[in-house]
């Protein structure tokens, strides 16, 4: 973990002075607006990694800290122009003219382009859409009389991310995006905290308190659970919005299915002991139990043969953001099996969700935001 923010750390120090650098040589004899343009780029890029990381919480650090976040989003296109400005400027010495300064369109290009792409990914993760999953399952034992004729509705929100960046309204919208669909449970899939800097919630509790699932609101820890405060903290914070917490642990959720709630994967880098596996999990489950459906709620998408392995016949899980920002949605698909949307594999469905909130930037351009609807459909197992 501490080599993973090093080398981040380096490279956002990499980028940012190269951008700089480059703005430095582009606009010269421009007078004041070089050095202006230059301290801009060094405040964005220090705003967000330096103030997330110490939580300050006064208006002007929130501001900075968001301002920080969005050029964050920025900084990958912006350098990757920047680069190809400097290439254009070298095959120009080498071939033809050299550029001159100062360089009003090449500027334009590197900053305007960018923002634009940006102000696009923030309206695309800022208002979330519904994505509706139909999925039939066997149990075996009778289907219960209410649905016989109805599914059992699920709502599923994913990486909510709530903190200073993305705040309680978010959840208000996704309450209201929900509340049509009149779900039986709403189950959170982890990373529903950022940080606990500035978290309302008695706002949290409202939002929940917009939607009354018959089965109640349900909820499983995700690694910024851990990453924002003491786990017992941020666990409290979930508790008191009026989520129930499942952390290694099972309920019976309408005698109609076994619902599984697993302890987020990298618990065992904040907390020095690693998870139960699902068979540890279940162990306690009665007999009388032991042959209702079994949904597993892992943040992660890491485990699927494990749930495979348990006998699982559906997996929701969030994490991915399949990738949230161009082209890292690439790094994704190379690390999980099912990276976004539903995969169905012996016997197994995957439903990882995209997420309705972000991390870092506030912005999305591989997917749009999304609260889920999933329903079940119960069928008895043919003998």
């Amino acid at each position: 973990m501490v080599k993973f923010f090093v080398v981040t750390g380096f490279a956002l120090v990499l980028a940012n002075g190269w951008i700089a650098w480059w703005l430095w040589r582009a606009l010269d004899h421009t007078g004041w607006l070089r050095p202006a343009l230059c301290l801009t780029v060094a405040v964005l890029g220090a705003s967000f990694p330096l103030l997330y990381k110490l939580g300050g919480d006064s208006a002007i650090e929130v501001w900075l800290l968001r301002a920080g976040s969005f050029w964050l989003g920025m900084l990958f296109y912006v350098f990757c122009l920047v680069l190809l400005m400097d290439i254009w400027g070298l095959a120009s010495r080498l071939w033809a003219d050299p550029p001159t300064s100062p360089r009003w369109g090449a500027t334009l290009i590197v900053i305007g382009l960018p923002f634009v792409i940006g102000c696009a990914s923030w309206f695309n993760a800022a208002y979330p859409v519904v994505r509706q999953y139909d999925l039939t399952i066997r149990t075996n034992k009778p289907v219960a009389r209410q649905y016989t004729h109805s599914p059992l509705v699920l709502g599923v929100l994913a990486d909510l991310h709530l903190g200073r960046i993305i705040t309680a309204p978010r959840l208000v919208r996704a309450m209201d995006l929900l509340a049509p669909y009149k779900p039986d449970a709403i189950l959170y899939v982890g990373d529903i905290l950022d940080d606990h800097v500035l978290v309302d919630v008695e706002a949290m509790a409202a939002a929940l308190a917009r939607i009354q699932p018959r089965l109640g609101h349900w909820a499983v820890p995700g690694n910024h659970e851990y990453i924002s405060g003491p786990i017992d903290d941020s666990l409290d914070i979930l508790r008191r919005s009026g989520m129930r917490v499942l952390r290694d642990q099972w309920h019976v959720l309408d005698n109609a299915l076994v619902l599984a709630g697993r302890d987020d994967l990298s618990g065992h880098m904040f907390s020095g002991s690693s998870r139960k596996s699902l068979k540890e999990i279940l162990a306690d489950l009665p007999p009388e139990h032991g042959n209702l459906p079994l949904l597993v709620m892992d943040h992660q998408p890491s485990s699927l043969d494990e749930a495979r392995t348990a006998g699982a016949v559906l997996e929701l899980s969030g994490h991915t953001h399949y990738g949230q920002l161009w082209p890292f949605h690439w790094v994704v698909e190379n690390l999980y099996e099912n990276p976004l949307g539903l995969l169905t594999k012996n016997g197994l469905h995957s439903v990882v969700s995209a997420g309705i909130g972000t991390w870092g930037p506030p912005m999305r351009n591989t997917s749009r935001a999304e609260v889920l609807v999933v329903k079940v459909h119960f069928t008895p197992t043919v003998n």
